[in-house]
């Protein structure tokens, strides 16, 4: 193959490695967004519980009276829920895909140039920080408001009456 051939080659392959990280990107945003978004609704429907809290008082449930504030928190569980199984097991998975697949590119551009390793620099300053994965992290950011939220509803149905009938 001619010098020129090859240098043409090398000029598509690392256009096509420029969409992949520009893929990433894409994605990595939209992962910041649901959970910048999930973060807001969860305030909201927590803002509402403590309102619900302090000045609705109960609500008639078959033969229970419930504290208001407890049906806010349980949709925010449910929301919560949904927000980490799109962001976990949808654009995160989506986001492993465009570096996975960068990762290839990165590796047959090597001998020609070394210097790009963008989606192995990352993953790797990734996996140094806090000793684990991005979806061990991700995880331990979603599991654990649920543990605050599932603890509250807890403390809330200590106030749960059953209604004589």
């Amino acid at each position: 193959m001619s010098e020129e051939k090859n240098l043409e080659l090398l000029k598509i392959r690392i256009s096509i490695w420029e969409k992949v990280v520009d893929v990433q990107m894409h994605f990595n945003d939209l992962c910041l967004r649901i959970r910048s978004f999930s973060i807001s609704i969860l305030g909201v429907l927590l803002g509402a519980a403590a309102i619900a809290y302090r000045f609705a008082g109960h609500v008639s449930i078959f033969d229970y009276k419930i504290p208001t504030a407890s049906i806010f928190i349980a949709i925010s569980v449910v929301v919560w829920l949904a927000f980490y199984l799109m962001d976990r097991f949808w654009y995160h998975e989506l986001l492993k895909g465009a570096v996975h697949h960068a990762q290839k590119i990165e590796e047959s551009l090597k001998q020609f140039t070394p210097e790009i390793e963008l989606a192995n620099s990352i993953r790797e300053q990734s996996h140094k920080s806090l000793k684990m994965n991005a979806a061990k992290k991700l995880n331990i950011f979603y599991l654990s408001i649920l543990f605050v939220q599932l603890l509250a509803l807890a403390f809330l149905s200590t106030d749960i009456v059953k209604v004589s009938g």
